[in-house]
């Protein structure tokens, strides 16, 4: 069953294009039709259709303007423009803002018509995969390092003008080349899928959990009321990757080393505040791992404490 929202003001083409549809015999239609824009969003908002059949003159919506928000309403629906004119230019216009095909109202055949609807159905998915792809990780799930940026230039921007702290972690696996080592590497992609699990629970739902390749995570932490909650989340990941990840009947030991910068106290651009970060996570390393350090802006200022001899 292919559900179509059919959004047509004029009762007669309305019907046509119903009974056009109904005498296609492979597959079956359910078709909801409404006569305004604004009647359109309010089914698209409470239940699913599979595609829309859009008029481009409305009482309330005219011209290629429907189009966009149409799309706008729900950017993952195939968009089918049926229209009375017959024009190539306005055609190419409205795929280009975001239909997937540009019909002429009763110049198909019932076969044609209902193809057309299929196909604008598929290429909307290939669409939607094509855009999955480029942007989440295929292994974990998780966004990737595309996305990531994207997310982080608009965190900063959230963060400065709500005035409230972001964290950024950069995650680096501890003991993790010994498991790929010794178990194999399909044992070491179900630990690393195991570990974008774990970071999702010790995250909100708020937040953006990326891998940015290998064993290297990243996390963006938003909305914070002050620094110690980034702490707090930092300990609850340490303690959560030392557990043990048990993969059929082999169990696999790691930990993991963070380094965290807090955004607007370390003032910079991404690539700047990544390599703070990433220095921070080194520190953590260099002290033996299942740790996090945070990044210390050179502005403030730290007293050193004198060594301590070496004993003899």
């Amino acid at each position: 069953m292919i559900k179509i929202l059919l959004v047509e003001d004029n009762d007669v083409d309305a019907r046509l294009t119903q009974d056009i549809l109904a005498e296609w015999s492979l597959e079956q239609f359910e078709i909801t039709h409404v006569s305004r824009l604004s009647d359109a969003f309010k089914h698209l908002a409470r239940a699913r259709f599979d595609a829309v059949l859009l008029d481009l003159s409305l009482p309330d919506g005219y011209g290629l303007s429907t189009v966009r928000q149409m799309q706008a309403a729900n950017p993952t629906i195939a968009i089918i423009v049926l229209s009375g004119l017959n024009d190539q230019m306005l055609a190419l216009q409205a795929v280009r803002n975001g239909a997937q095909d540009y019909l002429v109202k009763g110049e198909r055949p019932s076969d044609l018509l209902a193809r057309s609807i299929r196909y604008a159905i598929e290429r909307k998915r290939a669409e939607e995969r094509l855009t999955y792809l480029a942007q989440y990780d295929q292994l974990t799930g998780l966004v990737n390092r595309t996305l990531f940026r994207d997310r982080l230039i608009q965190a900063m921007a959230r963060s400065k003008r709500l005035q409230q702290p972001l964290g950024l972690m950069l995650l680096d696996l501890d003991q993790f080349k010994p498991v790929n080592d010794t178990l194999g590497h399909n044992v070491g992609d179900q630990v690393l899928k195991l570990v974008a699990e774990r970071l999702h629970e010790c995250v909100r739902e708020v937040d953006t959990v990326a891998r940015m390749g290998g064993d290297e995570f990243t996390i963006i932490l938003e909305g914070l009321m002050c620094e110690e909650d980034i702490t707090l989340v930092a300990e609850r990941i340490t303690k959560s990757l030392a557990q043990p990840f048990q993969i059929d009947t082999h169990q696999a030991l790691i930990g993991v080393s963070i380094g965290i910068t807090v955004y607007p106290t370390d003032d910079h651009d991404v690539d700047e505040l990544l390599k703070h970060a990433d220095a921070a996570m080194y520190r953590a390393k260099q002290q033996g791992g299942s740790s996090f350090q945070f990044h210390i802006p050179h502005d403030v200022q730290v007293t050193k404490l004198p060594s301590t001899p070496d004993s003899h």
